[in-house]
């Protein structure tokens, strides 16, 4: 800066100022200032970068008067010196210095320390050169002279955005760690390679149908593509189209204009255009009326929508995942689901088998649950007995998975203790018997467990059409304890291969 002196009397100023006002003026007692915001402490550590001497020591007088870490640095070389040896979260820059400016910081800080954010200071008259540092990533920029006041608002402005977007990453990071591929459990073969094909489709934007029974994770599988794909910092948006009115589910969908109809008193975007940029989830697609299937198809087709009481076409990006627990072909059938808009939105089925075709992931599922719930965790609970596993098994769980974690649910707030016991399942849910093709829970628990691994190496074993080496990978166990139960439970591998059943994918290494 280069122009600050103090004026007559014991009165500090930056340049003669008839106000308590830093750049033309600060006095020397900066407590005088008010604090404008409870928060700010120490652990928010701040560099003052000018090379007047009087303006860092009275900023730091301010800044450490109100609880802030603060240090100070006379040009751009010491400041960089500065920032590779501590943690600051804000930078106050002067735009004008001698040798680099302030601009030149602000782009050097952008580049090797994006967590900092920058205040520019500008004199009157520089109000390009402040623009140009917000171009190059400066948060904000304040204008000489200003009051103690302008500087802690502006400061308190940034970092409450800074804490502001800290959060908005942790939040997104969270439902990332929580719609992770790894979350979803299943030891089952067909379930494991379903999996490998969720997580390839997680890497493009092809229209994925997702069918399954009522409770079987349709929306989970929806929320992993879109968390742990490419999308992922875009919104995901769902909509379950059966849940919403048939008169306002376009409205919902295509957003509307102001005045577009009665009681529409200002815009309003729809789910489409929110999910620009991420995914555009709809749920139980088939109840979508004939009419509103038309205005879709024409929007995945052309990438643009209009809103109610609008002729203005507006681009969007979206990556569409439906789902539905209804057999379309047989809507097609009916005349209730266009074919056109049903070949647009199967491009990729993924079809989800309900529980009781995959029993042997009961108690993964209920191990990973007790991992998971908090009210478990508090409690202590980490284990189910032996008779509670068998009442769990022998249930056929027409609400699937759903109906398992609210059983579980339940059974974790009756338990005492470290386990979950057959009176906290409860008599009389669940007891229906489930297939006839499945062990029967009346059998002693033993003759249940083998009668289930018998039915587990039978499966594995048509998936990979006898296959010795890749059934033993999948089921962890060596190929000589994978010979021995198969000749403990009379299985035959060449059976499997005769028959041409299962996977045709890694049958080498076969008995």
């Amino acid at each position: 800066m280069g122009g600050g002196r103090e004026a007559a009397g014991n009165t500090r100023r930056y340049l003669a100022a008839p106000r308590n006002v830093i750049g033309r003026g600060i006095v020397g007692d900066s407590a005088s200032a008010p604090a404008l915001v409870a928060g700010p402490t120490n652990a928010v550590r701040i560099l003052i970068v000018d090379d007047d001497p009087l303006i860092r020591r009275q900023l730091e007088g301010l800044y450490a008067t109100h609880d802030y870490s603060v240090d100070s640095a006379a040009d751009v070389e010491e400041a960089t010196e500065k920032l590779g040896a501590s943690e600051y979260s804000l930078a106050v820059v002067d735009l004008k210095m001698p040798g680099k400016d302030g601009i030149t910081l602000t782009s050097e800080i952008r580049e090797r320390w994006p967590g900092v954010d920058v205040i520019m200071i500008t004199g009157y008259g520089s109000i390009k050169g402040a623009v140009e540092a917000m171009r190059q990533g400066a948060s904000d920029y304040i204008t000489k002279p200003f009051e103690p006041d302008d500087i802690l608002l502006a400061t308190q402005k940034v970092l409450e955005r800074r804490r502001l977007l800290d959060e908005i990453e942790y939040l997104r990071k969270q439902l990332a760690d929580r719609y992770t591929f790894a979350n979803m459990v299943s030891g089952d073969p067909t379930m494991i390679e379903l999996f490998s094909t969720i997580e390839m489709l997680a890497q493009s934007d092809v229209t994925v149908l997702i069918t399954g029974e009522s409770g079987t994770g349709k929306e989970l599988v929806a929320r992993a593509m879109h968390f742990q794909g490419k999308r992922k910092a875009g919104r995901f948006v769902a909509i379950n189209c059966a849940a919403v009115p048939e008169s306002l589910l376009e409205s919902e969908l295509f957003g509307y204009d102001r005045g577009a109809f009665t009681g529409a008193m200002h815009d309003r975007i729809g789910k489409i255009e929110s999910a620009s940029g991420g995914t555009l989830f709809l749920d139980e697609v088939e109840s979508i009326p004939l009419s509103m299937q038309a205005k879709l198809l024409r929007v995945l087709e052309e990438r643009a929508i209009e809103r109610l009481g609008s002729n203005r076409r507006i681009a969007v990006d979206m990556r569409v995942v439906a789902a539905t627990n209804q057999d379309l072909g047989a809507a097609v059938a009916a005349g209730r689901l266009r074919e056109d808009f049903y070949y647009r939105i199967n491009v990729v089925p993924v079809a989800l088998p309900p529980l009781r075709q995959r029993m042997a992931d009961v108690p993964l599922l209920v191990a990973e649950f007790l991992r998971n719930n908090q009210m478990a965790r508090e409690k202590g609970i980490n284990r189910v007995s032996e008779r509670a596993l068998a009442q769990l098994m022998a249930y056929s769980w027409p609400g699937n998975i759903r109906e398992l974690l609210n059983v579980m649910e339940r059974a974790v707030l009756r338990a005492k203790g470290d386990t979950v016991r057959e009176v906290d399942i409860g008599a009389g849910e669940p007891k229906a018997p489930r297939d006839r093709g499945s062990a029967d829970f009346r059998l002693p628990l033993r003759q249940f467990l083998k009668t289930a691994e018998r039915q587990y190496l039978s499966r594995v074993l048509e998936h990979y059409r006898g296959g010795i080496a890749p059934a033993a990978r999948h089921a962890l166990i060596d190929q000589a304890t994978l010979h021995r139960k198969i000749r403990l439970h009379g299985l035959r591998p060449g059976e499997y291969r005769r028959n041409g059943r299962g996977s045709s994918d890694e049958t080498d290494g076969r008995d």
